[in-house]
């Protein structure tokens, strides 16, 4: 099974249609999404709209949440969560990382997990950044 982790700052208030068609082309077959969800709140809507898109297309996913304890267990969870993953695709707003979402990015790049992180501008999809050693992921960046 392929592990995928998608993370999306708070600002992004939908799910440009880029990311549905990289998800029905490009994720393996065999893929399960990893989504954020806060341990007391709702998800942030662009990862309820992941969701939403992952039934759709009939990709399995997951809902980690932090254990209680503080902001803290906040970062656990994200530092657990890019270890189980085979890739993180990371989304803002426009092209400024910042934020939770920022901070998995960084996770990813310390444990050396492919990640690629995208602005969205006007719908579109603008590649920011990047860290995948092998190039196994080079797909993403067409």
């Amino acid at each position: 099974m392929t592990r995928i982790t998608i993370v999306g700052s708070r600002q992004l208030q939908n799910l440009p249609h880029a990311v549905l068609t990289m998800m029905q082309l490009l994720f393996p077959k065999d893929t399960e999404v990893l989504l954020r969800h806060p341990l007391h709140q709702p998800p942030n809507r662009f990862e309820m709209l992941t969701a939403y898109a992952c039934d759709h297309l009939g990709i399995p996913h997951r809902w980690m949440r932090p254990e209680p304890g503080g902001r803290g267990q906040v970062f656990n969870r994200d530092i657990t969560m890019v270890g189980m993953s085979d890739l993180v695709l990371a989304f803002f707003a426009e092209d400024e990382m910042s934020g939770g979402t920022e901070h998995v990015v960084e996770k990813a790049i310390d444990q050396r997990v492919p990640v690629y992180s995208f602005g969205i501008r006007e719908e579109r999809l603008v590649l920011v950044g990047s860290s995948d050693l092998d190039d196994a992921w080079g797909a993403f960046t067409i």
